[in-house]
């Protein structure tokens, strides 16, 4: 920017306004330092949930086939809520949860039992497709150690009528199952 001064007058505004304005050599500054947290608690989630404690609700459902009123073994797999053949439990990494198969609402003499009304058959749940090993009422699963790939927990059950014929209904259960880690 060019300035031209003209008289005494002009060069003492001059002056004045270059004295008003701030110099470099009094310019300065400071610092200072923002702290910014985060407490994460160690967690599982079930089936792509976010629900992390507390009532996870129904993890899944095993469906046997209609049967007529006497029957042999009968199948059938567990289906997550979500889909899948297994439940999917997702943890912190570096942690070892384990899953309780607990009871059912109608067990008895420690079996579990499918109930309609009064009526019962007994049915049993186990953690591999070839049905050789049971998961008994209680029965704690060790899932190992967690990494940020979620455990697949597959159940499998079977029913079987035992020879007696049983009379037409509805039979049904509901088994507790606990998370823990």
């Amino acid at each position: 920017m060019r300035c031209v001064l003209f008289n005494k007058a002009g060069l003492l505004v001059v002056g004045f306004a270059t004295a008003l304005l701030p110099s470099s050599a009094m310019a300065g500054s400071s610092n200072g330092t923002i702290g910014v947290s985060l407490n994460v608690s160690d967690a599982c989630a079930v089936n792509g949930g976010s629900t992390t404690s507390g009532a996870l609700g129904q993890l899944g459902a095993i469906a046997f086939a209609d049967q007529p009123g006497i029957f042999g073994n009968v199948d059938a797999t567990m289906v997550a809520t979500g889909g899948g053949g297994g439940i999917a439990v997702l943890c912190s990494p570096g942690l070892t949860p384990s899953m309780t198969i607990g009871a059912g609402a109608n067990d008895a003499s420690s079996v579990r039992h499918l109930a309609s009304g009064s009526n019962q058959v007994a049915y049993r749940l186990y953690s591999d497709s070839g049905r050789t090993n049971e998961i008994t009422i209680g029965q704690q699963l060790s899932l190992g150690t967690a990494t940020t790939t979620p455990f697949s927990v597959p159940i499998y059950a079977r029913v079987n009528s035992g020879g007696a014929v049983l009379p037409g209904g509805a039979y049904t259960d509901t088994v507790q199952v606990t998370l823990s880690w």
